[in-house]
């Protein structure tokens, strides 16, 4: 399991601190400068009072959500309460949350992929959370090239769809903070509904491989890479269809 982690990159004024939640050890991205108590949230994917108390030195403004699958947002009823957020989202993947929460009426549990076997047998809870208190849904909408500024740090909103419609990736700083769409060895998973594996080629290679090969990524899962790394295996992720 990754560990929760806290980032310090004085020489770009950047503290990212990583909160992993949930049973898919979601990387929940809590970012301020030094000189700032300021704050932004990214994806709360579950475990909200671990999220809270991660921020108690901190003054959070606004709630980020690379995309709205149900383990980047069961943690957001209550962050929005404790710290009276903002939820900004991109509007196209608006029906994302309803076919989440269609799956769960459905099915009594939440759609994990290839992993919800596993994880239904090991007895990990991947249904709405004990005190049933669900994301309403409610966000504003966050589109491409717009900038995110909190206290003294500003982010750069890329759309990145293919994982979801309204994937969004944030970079500052040589930074880049991907949600579900780059990790370390590939793109993130398109077998899931509204997905797509060539939208999501076309957002690695047009919006993520045009930053520096030197800039961080910070994925949604697991561990950090660099822009560079996945640059030299783009071919091989397309020839293999995944």
């Amino acid at each position: 399991m990754s560990a929760d982690i806290e980032l310090v990159d004085e020489p770009n004024g950047l503290i990212a601190r990583r909160v992993v939640v949930g049973a898919l050890e979601t990387n929940c991205w809590i970012l301020f400068s030094p000189n700032s108590k300021k704050a932004i949230v990214i994806d709360p994917g579950d475990e909200p009072g671990r999220i809270v108390d991660a921020c108690s030195d901190l003054e959070p403004a606004v709630l980020l959500l690379t995309h709205q699958h149900w383990d980047h947002v069961l943690g957001v009823p209550e962050v929005v309460d404790a710290f009276g957020l903002e939820v900004q989202a991109h509007p196209a993947d608006a029906p994302i949350w309803p076919n989440e929460l269609d799956h769960l009426a459905e099915h009594g549990h939440f759609d994990a992929g290839t992993a919800t076997s596993e994880l239904l047998g090991c007895g990990c809870h991947i249904g709405a959370p004990a005190d049933s208190l669900l994301w309403d849904g409610k966000t504003t909408p966050l589109l491409s090239g717009a900038s995110v500024v909190v206290g003294n740090l500003e982010l750069k909103v890329l759309h990145t769809p293919g994982h979801t419609p309204g994937g969004l990736s944030f970079t500052t700083r040589g930074h880049v903070f991907t949600g579900d769409t780059l990790f370390p060895g590939g793109p993130g998973l398109t077998g899931w509904p509204f997905s797509d594996f060539q939208t999501i080629i076309s957002s690695i290679r047009s919006q993520l491989f045009s930053l520096p090969g030197t800039d961080q990524v910070h994925p949604g899962h697991g561990e950090s890479t660099k822009i560079a790394a996945g640059q030299e295996e783009l071919e091989a992720w397309i020839a293999r269809g995944w």
